[in-house]
């Protein structure tokens, strides 16, 4: 006689990511995200050819790919991973943005508890399809990856086990942790005072490659060209940055300019005499768009969208605050 299922709590479940990253100091790795929420899933659609059969009901079905995908969203905490001074946050980042000699992204195994019981997968051999980095005023900083892997397997771990952490519990960053360094032309600069909230998303256009191997699973997913875009509110009206981008000032406007040597840094920074994290980030080449403004009786904002064309060598995004210096 089957068992009667019992009602399974979600505070029992947990994502974990497991690999081997190139860029950063821990080499494998092997530890839990304190997530928000995770929508990875197996997917597979199913069609219903029209075909001419006599009968007043479909009467043929065709079976879609298996696709593995999704989203996993998580506030970016000051922990470490591995017992060293490598960040969650530098992991991450490492997986979303280094790519070796032959273009590729690493690889990593997405483990995920639904229930104790019977509900718990590896999403095997996922890329970051998506990286998006964004904080709000009065709020925390906030990260989103959206992964494409290849399949899915059940788990074998007992229903006992629980992830890694390298402490009992973490602080997450908030907007008052965060610093910005806006760059525009020869002398100009914006810092955090003026801006209400910030995004950044690293898109990797990932796409699943299927052959004739047998399964309705692709072959392998690999990355596509890369491209990196943002958008900022600013509290009224920066109008250095407006003229910069739109031609009014004396140093001219975009249509002006042949190339674009601006910069834009951004991450977080807590010091003191029991936490020492830092992660700063340093996309070069921006190229800001013309700021749109809004009327009405709140707070007056104005909203910047920017493109990053860094034209960098292979993996130097990695190194996040290195020079914008063109090799």
């Amino acid at each position: 006689m089957p068992s009667i299922p019992y009602a399974s709590l979600g505070f029992v479940g947990f994502v974990e990511l497991s690999g081997a990253s190139r860029a950063t100091s821990v080499g494998s790795f092997d530890f839990g995200v304190r997530a928000t929420s995770c929508d990875l899933k197996l997917s597979q659609a199913i069609e219903k050819p029209e075909v001419v059969t006599g009968k007043f009901d479909r009467t043929v079905y065709k079976l879609g790919p298996k696709e593995v995908g999704g989203a996993v969203a998580f506030p970016a905490v000051l922990e470490t991973i591995g017992g060293g001074t490598t960040q969650v946050m530098d992991a991450l980042w490492a997986m979303a943005l280094y790519r070796g000699p032959e273009g590729r992204l690493d690889s990593f195994n997405a483990e995920v508890r639904y229930a104790a019981q019977d509900a718990q997968f590896i999403f095997n051999s996922c890329m970051v399809n998506s990286f998006k980095w964004s904080v709000t005023q009065g709020d925390l900083v906030n990260t989103e990856v959206d992964m494409i892997g290849i399949s899915r397997t059940m788990s074998t771990k007992a229903s006992g086990y629980s992830p890694h952490y390298d402490t009992r519990n973490t602080r997450a960053a908030t907007w008052a942790d965060t610093a910005f360094d806006i760059n525009f032309g020869a002398n100009g600069h914006l810092d955090g005072k003026w801006i209400r909230s910030f995004e950044t998303t690293v898109n990797n256009n990932v796409e699943r490659f299927y052959t004739c191997n047998g399964f309705l699973s692709p072959q392998d997913v690999a990355p596509k060209m890369r491209e990196i875009t943002g958008t900022m509110n600013i509290m009224g009206r920066h109008a250095p940055l407006s003229e910069y981008a739109g031609g009014t000032g004396l140093l001219g406007g975009n249509q002006d300019r042949c190339n674009e040597d601006s910069y834009l840094r951004f991450g977080y920074e807590v010091r003191g005499t029991a936490c020492d994290a830092v992660w700063f980030r340093k996309f070069c080449g921006v190229v800001y768009e013309i700021e749109t403004l809004s009327l009405s009786n709140d707070i007056v904002e104005s909203t910047v969208n920017w493109h990053a064309l860094p034209g960098g060598a292979t993996g130097e995004l990695f190194l996040g605050d290195a020079s914008c210096t063109w090799v």
